[in-house]
């Protein structure tokens, strides 16, 4: 069987146009019939190109990877499967708890939950945890460190979690939903939230649902840049879109009332010029109750230069308290 290829002509219109076209035809012998062209059989065609007959050509579409999924995180507050129980769920007003007035039953909560220094640190999972400071809201951060309240510090500068038995506030906010509504609301409003670096404050703004977040009352800060390029931490010196970022992120904080932090510089960045151009980023956060900065001492002829800032360019939003010694 062969296949006669037509190929198709123009039809012109018009007594010009169909002498033009003529014309056309006759110089150049397209009206002259094409011979029959005889088709090749598919398998002559693939032998002829050394294919197997039955050879079909490869798609180049890859496929995309299989990305596996991520484990899932150990919940925070809700019971396990494996710890769940047959449980009766009753009407929650029920509950002479919640007959209360509401200025006494978030009283209760504030002693269950509130009014504590918790120091916030990162772990080797990657996450954040918490440790209850040992010594009280009112502890120092010289005494905190001696206590060594946060656990052990590791060389990549996140905390190993302690296998001491320590202070739990968590089962309050497992009992029922409508008392964790309350009661999360004063752990986060009451709660000192203490942080040794940079790194840790971000990580929490970050993972913490922005109204949360937002109602964080109290910080409290203990940096010690002198030793945080052991620990892979940034510092103004190293790494200084941090430490912007830091305060911006402070200064964008609704509920905030208190700050309190104590800074130690790295000996070889001492120098109050250098000191007033880092804490220029402080100035990012206004409106507080109390803001107040442990810094090193300064030298005799610092002391001048440092004056002669202040009467330059006023005073700061926030109060300094100058330690002994240059640490």
């Amino acid at each position: 069987m062969s296949v006669r290829l037509v190929q198709k002509e123009p039809h012109p219109t018009g007594i010009t146009g169909r002498t033009v076209f003529g014309t056309l035809n006759f110089l150049t012998g397209r009206s002259k019939p094409l011979p029959d062209s005889p088709k090749i059989p598919s398998r002559r065609r693939w032998e002829s190109l050394g294919l197997p007959a039955n050879h079909r050509s490869k798609s180049n579409y890859q496929p995309p990877p299989i990305t596996p999924s991520l484990p899932k995180r150990e919940r925070a507050i809700s019971p396990s499967p494996q710890n769940r129980k047959e449980l009766l769920f009753h009407d929650q007003d029920q509950s002479p708890l919640f007959q209360l007035p509401s200025e006494v039953l978030d009283l209760i909560c504030e002693h269950a939950v509130g009014n504590r220094l918790i120091h916030i640190m990162r772990r080797p999972t990657g996450g954040l945890g918490h440790e209850v400071c040992k010594l009280g809201s009112e502890s120092s951060p010289t005494a905190c460190r001696e206590q060594q309240c946060r656990g052990l510090k590791l060389a990549t500068g996140r905390y190993a979690k302690s296998n001491q038995p320590g202070e739990s506030f968590v089962a309050l906010l497992q009992t029922c939903r409508k008392l964790y509504i309350a009661a999360i609301r004063v752990l986060y409003e009451t709660t000192v939230f203490d942080f040794d670096s940079l790194e840790s404050l971000i990580t929490l703004s970050t993972s913490t649902l922005p109204h949360r977040f937002d109602s964080i009352q109290h910080l409290s800060f203990d940096f010690r840049f002198a030793t945080s390029h052991h620990f892979k931490e940034g510092s103004p010196a190293s790494d200084w879109a941090r430490w912007e970022r830091t305060w911006r992120v402070i200064g964008s904080m609704k509920g905030l009332k208190t700050l309190r932090a104590r800074i130690e510089w790295h000996k070889e960045d001492a120098g109050v010029v250098t000191e007033r151009r880092w804490l220029d980023e402080l100035i990012q956060v206004t409106g507080l109750e109390v803001f107040e900065l442990d810094l090193p001492g300064l030298r005799k002829a610092e002391k001048r230069v440092d004056e002669g800032f202040r009467r330059a360019h006023g005073e700061w939003e926030f109060t300094v308290k100058r330690r002994e010694g240059m640490a």
